[in-house]
């Protein structure tokens, strides 16, 4: 049996949350977010530090708190979700197929859909990393999961190549958790961060 939605969201973080909320103030009421993930507020959820929701609250958060504040206002304007639902197909009359470790395989027929899986760091081959199991090398990303949701240290002595905002963020995270940083190391002549970062985490 096929269900059917007005309108179907695909990821559960703040950009998701935020257009059900917009879908909703608007009269749509017919919604539901899929996201794979355990917990709604995507990528958020690892960027324990601040500098979030000064545009949009108006005083600064950190990454949990924002993805909180959007995911408050999901609760009550009681729009559902379903969470650790993958999805495995999206075809051309708008029936997206996922698995839920509840409902098993499920089809719904959407209306509308909207995208909203974020982005993803280049892998090690985009890099230009050679091998196939490189120990002890990771991306930013994995790295500040591995800090900061799983509470396991990926080393001890680092070098971080690039200085954009998360290898900053993540040298001064690891050296707060005791790690020796021998080298921030940057292509440029200049970081790629913001300025905020290269005075609070380099300097």
């Amino acid at each position: 049996m096929t269900d059917k939605k007005q309108l179907l969201i695909i990821g559960g973080g703040p950009a998701g949350l935020a257009a059900a909320i917009e879908a909703k103030k608007h009269g749509l009421n017919d919604i539901l977010i899929i996201e794979r993930d355990d917990r709604l507020g995507g990528i958020l959820n690892q960027c324990i530090h601040n500098g979030f929701g000064l545009h949009t609250f108006k005083e600064e958060l950190t990454g949990p708190e924002y993805a909180q504040r959007f995911i408050d206002q999901v609760q009550e304007a009681n729009i559902p979700y379903e969470l650790g639902s993958m999805v495995l197909d999206i075809d051309q009359n708008k029936n997206v197929t996922y698995v839920n470790p509840e409902k098993g395989l499920v089809t719904v027929a959407a209306d509308s859909i909207i995208l909203a899986m974020g982005c993803r760091e280049r892998p090690r081959g985009a890099l230009s990393i050679p091998g196939y199991r490189p120990a002890g090398i990771y991306s930013a990303g994995t790295a500040q999961k591995l800090v900061n949701i799983d509470g396991k240290m990926p080393g001890r002595d680092v070098v971080i190549l690039g200085s954009g905002d998360i290898g900053l963020i993540m040298a001064r995270r690891m050296v707060l958790e005791g790690a020796n940083i021998h080298v921030v190391a940057e292509l440029m002549p200049y970081s790629g961060g913001l300025k905020r970062n290269i005075v609070q985490c380099l300097d």
